[in-house]
């Protein structure tokens, strides 16, 4: 089998339409891609996608982009082949082109618990770590916030207050989350999102907790779901264990209900269990786990 290596052009849409497809048809919440989705998800997700070819004929593709935040982590989105007998040798094939560049020296990707297609990373070298869960909660009336501490107000955020935003949310992660004119992207790709939308917490002057809160757009435009989602999310390592942030995702809740949405998901880590006590005591389940399976490719 000779196959080549190139990035994905015009021409190939039409097959990486049916190869996306056929792959992720049976994943939770699936939305059809056509060569719009496709190109749409490239470009807000920044990402570069290989195609495996034989005589002309594409016989699959992945597309991955580079977590800066993870030590430029190479994350694999997708990875699909034609069915047949030759499949999981050019799933490998596209795999090991990925490792051979992975700048960082890892390379992750995310799974839905319980597919099969665990163990094909597994046999590929990847050691299963935990995951992210999905989680949700029906919106069907105003929850009561919490009682804080005096001194702290919420509130929503200001048009002159992003780089305050920006500098909190990223100080709560520990890492860059954000950059500076996110906000113009999020209100090009999730109108009708403003400033309104996102939820701070204020002691002193100084935003020490922020919760944002958007429309689930794909989901609202594709499945016609009337859904809100959370994230990101974070409080300042100094502010914590003061009830904000159930406060901010209540407060973020609500104002989602009120602008008519009757349900709200977001994601957060399986280990982080006092972020999910929090959600359960707001009404918040388990729709699914994604787990992670990485290599380390310097110790492979």
């Amino acid at each position: 089998m000779t196959i080549q290596i190139s990035e994905l052009t015009n021409k190939h849409l039409p097959i990486a339409v049916g190869l996306l497809n056929e792959e992720y048809r049976n994943s939770y919440e699936f939305i059809p891609f056509d060569e719009e989705r496709i190109l749409s998800q490239i470009r807000q997700r920044g990402l570069k996608v290989l195609v495996a070819e034989e005589n002309g004929d594409v016989l699959g593709l992945i597309g991955t982009h580079t977590h800066a935040e993870e030590h430029l982590e190479e994350h694999v989105s997708w990875l699909a082949a034609c069915e047949g007998h030759n499949q999981r040798a050019v799933e490998n094939i596209l795999v090991n082109e990925i490792e051979k560049d992975a700048k960082g020296g890892t390379v992750m990707t995310m799974i839905d618990e319980g597919s099969p297609r665990i163990n094909d990373w597994i046999n590929r070298g990847y050691a299963l770590h935990p995951g992210f869960q999905r989680m949700s909660a029906t919106l069907d009336g105003l929850k009561p916030i919490p009682e804080l501490a005096e001194g702290a107000k919420l509130r929503s955020l200001r048009p002159d207050e992003e780089e305050k935003l920006v500098t909190a949310i990223n100080a709560g992660f520990g890492w860059q989350r954000l950059e500076l004119g996110v906000l113009e992207t999020w209100k090009s790709e999730d109108p009708p999102f403003s400033e309104e939308w996102v939820q701070v917490a204020e002691i002193g002057q100084r935003i020490v907790s922020a919760v944002v809160a958007k429309p689930d757009t794909d989901y609202v435009e594709y499945l016609h779901l009337k859904r809100g989602h959370l994230g990101p999310a974070a409080t300042l390592p100094e502010f914590r264990n003061k009830h904000l942030a159930s406060a901010l995702t209540a407060r973020a809740m609500n104002f989602l209900f009120e602008k008519g949405m009757d349900s709200v998901r977001l994601g957060t880590s399986e280990q982080n269990v006092s972020s999910i006590a929090l959600l359960r005591s707001l009404g918040f389940q388990v729709d699914i786990v994604r787990k992670i399976l990485r290599k380390d490719l310097k110790n492979a």
